[in-house]
């Protein structure tokens, strides 16, 4: 025999969760909810401190002070990255919109079914990018943007820092 003493909490749950859906719809757009396609952000002239205030108020010359430590030679480290081969890149990824802008613009509604496209065509041609790149192959970026890819074929240097793994500015 069918009970039906399940179904009316079944039913209670459900209008429930649809009420509480009513309400928090409405909430979405109020402050302090972010607008992705405004930006909102501070702009970089509103950047300031009580201090940094004081300072400028004063009208004081800044003080250059001279130190009597005598000047090195300090070699950085090599700043590429090692991975192994990234064959779903998408160049969007690396490149953005470039405009500047913390909102939502034309260039990212284009890019979703660009970088969908993208996707679905590097999985279908997964085997063709095996070969070419095979797995466990060194690879190397060095985090500059601006262009469709930076991944190169390469090693990183050791995280020991040797004398041969940094080099002078």
């Amino acid at each position: 025999m069918h009970s039906t003493a399940s179904h009316p909490t079944r039913l209670s749950a459900t209008w429930l969760a649809l009420i509480c859906l009513a309400m928090a719809i409405p909430a979405c757009n109020q402050p302090p909810a972010v607008n992705p396609w405004r930006d909102d952000a501070i702009p970089q002239t509103a950047w300031s401190t009580p201090s940094q205030d004081a300072i400028i108020a004063a009208g004081h010359e800044p003080v250059i002070r001279q130190c009597d430590v005598p000047e090195i030679q300090a070699p950085y480290a090599d700043e590429r990255v090692p991975h192994y081969p990234l064959w779903w890149e998408d160049p969007l990824e690396d490149k953005g919109d470039e405009n500047n802008t913390f909102a939502w613009t034309w260039q990212d509604y284009a890019a979703m079914p660009y970088s969908f496209g993208r996707c679905l065509l590097n999985t279908m041609g997964w085997p063709v990018s095996i070969v070419v790149t095979p797995p466990g192959t060194p690879m190397v970026s060095d985090g500059r943007i601006g262009r469709d890819h930076d991944a190169a074929r390469g090693f990183s240097p050791d995280p020991t820092a040797e004398r041969s793994d940094v080099h002078p500015n």
